[in-house]
């Protein structure tokens, strides 16, 4: 067993800041997931007698919006990843899982978006 050396104030609200800044990038993922599903629903569900063009606009709206929110949760996270660097030494935490969510959120937004102009 080796001993990790010892553990001082600074790494523990380090750690705990890194794992807010996670939560935080997943609940502004979960927003613009919500956003984009919303903006699904309404283009393709929100189609009236005379509000079939406005429906679609602002579906695509709303999901543009999704995909706003997306970057904006990652530039935030990403700030505070480079503001909470760990002296050297210290553990690092992975970086690719939030990449990889904020990046497939991104594509969801982006198709979505994409097929509700070619669709509208």
């Amino acid at each position: 067993m080796t001993d990790a050396g010892p553990v001082n104030a600074d790494d523990s609200a380090r750690t705990r800041d890194l794992l807010a800044s996670n939560r935080t990038l997943l609940a502004w993922i979960r927003t613009a997931l919500s956003f984009a599903g919303l903006g699904f629903v309404v283009a393709k569900f929100g189609r009236t007698a005379g509000m079939i063009h406005l429906a679609g606009y602002l579906g695509i709206l709303l999901v543009l919006i999704g995909l706003a929110f997306t970057i904006m949760g990652y530039a935030q996270h990403r700030a505070t990843q480079i503001t909470e660097t760990p002296p050297p030494g210290a553990p690092v935490p992975t970086r690719w899982p939030a990449v990889a969510a904020a990046g497939c959120c991104v594509l969801a937004c982006a198709l979505l978006a994409a097929y509700l102009a070619v669709s509208a």
